[in-house]
C-alpha cells in the first residue's frame, strides 16, 4: 500500500505538539524531505529526517514521540530502501507520519560534522524544542552516497536550485578522509547518472574523479607491496600480468605520493629501491 505524504502544515503541527512533551534542551538537524518542503522543491514527504548529537537528545526525543502516540516500526514493516538507511529509531504515528532518527551518523555512513552544524540554518524554535535545516550542499551529499531512486530524484532537484558544488565536495573529501572510507566513488556514480539521465553536469565530477582514480591505485599499490612486490619493477611486471597499463613513471609518481603521505617508506641506501608498509 502505498504511503500518504504530509504537507509542511501538518509537520509544523506534528513539531508544536513534540515541543509540549519535550523535558529537556533538544536540538533536532533536519536533513530529508521537510528541508526541500522549506526551500520550495517540493509540496509534502512521508517522513521526516533528523540527526540529533547527543544520547540523552535521542532519548527525549523518542519518549516524548511515544507519549504523542508514536510507536517503533518493527523490520518486517519497514521496506529494504529504508533499513539500508540505517536509522537509529524509526516511530510512525496512526497517520503514517514516519520519523527517521539518526544519532550522529546518517545512513551508518557519515558523521553530521562540526561543517554540517555550521552551515545549519534555524527553522523551528519552541519552548525546549529547536529544529535547525542542514544546507542544500549536505543534504545533496547525504542522498549522494545512498542507492534509493527517490534520493536521485531529490539530488536533481536541489542540483537544479543551485549549489555550491566546492562545499559537497570538500565536505565529502573530509567524510572520507575521517572515516577511511571512500564516499567520493559512491557520490562520483550518483553524479554520472545525474548528467546520463538528467543532462546535470556537476563541476565536480572530473575532480572525484581523479580523487577515485588515485585512492584505487594506492590500495592497489599497497595490497602488491604486501603480497611482496617490493620494487617498482616488480609491482610494473605484476600489473602487466593483469593486463593493467601503468607506465613505470605513473607507478614511481604515485610511489613518491604515498611515501608523502606515510603510507610507506623507500629505503634508498642500494638499487633497486626497497619498498615496504609503514
Amino acid at each position: 500500500m502505498k504511503r500518504p505524504s504530509f504537507d509542511k502544515k501538518y509537520i509544523l503541527s506534528e513539531l508544536d505538539k513534540l515541543s509540549e512533551e519535550i523535558s529537556i534542551p533538544v536540538k533536532l538537524f533536519i536533513i530529508g524531505g521537510l528541508a526541500l518542503i522549506h526551500f520550495g522543491l517540493k509540496d509534502a514527504t512521508k517522513d521526516i529526517d533528523v540527526v540529533v548529537l547527543s544520547e540523552s537528545e535521542l532519548n527525549a526525543l523518542i519518549r516524548a514521540l511515544k507519549r504523542l502516540g508514536y510507536t517503533a516500526r518493527s523490520n518486517l514493516t519497514i521496506s529494504k530502501p529504508y533499513k539500508k538507511m540505517a536509522a537509529s529509531r524509526i516511530l510512525e504515528n496512526r497517520d503514517g507520519f514516519r520519523w527517521d532518527i539518526f544519532y550522529r551518523k546518517v545512513c551508518g555512513a557519515l558523521t553530521f560534522s562540526t561543517g554540517m552544524i555550521s552551515r545549519a540554518t534555524s527553522f523551528y524554535s519552541k519552548k525546549l524544542l529547536k529544529v535547525m535545516l542542514a544546507s542544500k550542499e549536505d543534504i545533496f551529499l547525504f542522498k549522494g552516497i545512498t542507492e534509493r531512486e527517490a534520493d536521485l530524484g531529490d539530488m536533481r532537484l536541489l542540483a537544479e536550485s543551485g549549489l555550491n558544488w566546492k562545499v559537497i565536495e570538500q565536505e565529502c573529501r573530509y567524510q572520507s578522509g575521517s572515516s577511511g572510507m571512500l564516499w567520493e566513488y559512491a557520490l562520483l556514480q550518483n553524479l554520472i547518472t545525474l548528467r546520463e539521465r538528467y543532462k546535470i553536469k556537476s563541476p565536480i565530477e572530473k575532480a572525484l574523479q581523479r580523487v577515485v582514480e588515485e585512492k584505487l591505485i594506492e590500495d592497489v599499490l599497497v595490497q602488491l607491496i604486501k603480497q611482496g612486490c617490493t620494487t617498482i619493477r616488480m609491482i610494473y611486471n605484476n600489473l602487466i600480468s593483469r593486463n593493467i597499463d601503468l607506465p613505470e613513471y605513473l607507478i614511481r609518481k604515485y610511489i613518491r605520493r604515498m611515501e608523502e603521505k606515510g603510507l610507506l617508506k623507500v629505503d634508498r641506501s642500494s638499487r633497486p629501491y626497497k619498498l615496504s608498509l609503514i
